[in-house]
């Protein structure tokens, strides 16, 4: 049986999931409509509060490793994709493929089909189990090896066990 949260352990709670909702407008809306921003943000931290959400247990030592991997593979990616479509002659060879997931945390499988789209020329689809169904923009390419990467570092970032309380 889970211990009750405590005041501060929910005030963590709400701290990063408003900063992280927060994150997120800034984002998505260019920073801008922040009066009407601060009332969606707090409807957010509401509902997510109110199905008793728990945050996935974090290693926070292995953030940096994960963010300098995702940020450079994401403009990697764009310079790639950009190359293959705009080019004279398009070098693409689109098709569906399969990724066996290798690690067990749930969380660490929902941020990587969440993540994969923004690899060089990857759409994950779905999880069927074990396997996650993804769209390459180029079969030939080694799009195993980034999905791959990807994973280990969220599998470091996300180890299996019981979300944070």
């Amino acid at each position: 049986m889970a211990r009750p949260e405590s005041g501060h352990q929910r005030l963590v709670t709400v701290a990063v999931m408003g900063t992280t909702y927060a994150v997120l407008w800034l984002v998505l809306s260019n920073n801008e409509g922040w009066g009407f921003g601060v009332v969606v943000i707090a409807l957010a931290v509401i509902c997510a509060l109110s199905t008793e959400l728990k945050l996935p247990r974090i290693s926070w030592r292995y953030l940096p490793g994960f963010v300098l991997f995702f940020l450079s593979r994401m403009l990697v990616g764009g310079i790639d994709v950009a190359r293959r479509t705009l080019g004279r002659k398009p070098d693409v060879e689109p098709g569906w493929v399969e990724h066996r997931l290798q690690g067990t945390s749930e969380s660490a499988h929902l941020l990587l089909s969440a993540t994969t789209g923004l690899l060089p020329g990857t759409l994950a689809a779905r999880i069927d189990g074990d396997i996650m169904r993804v769209h390459s923009l180029d079969t030939r390419s080694d799009w195993q090896r980034d999905i791959g990467r990807l994973e280990t570092h969220l599998e470091r970032l996300f180890p299996p066990g019981e979300a944070a309380s």
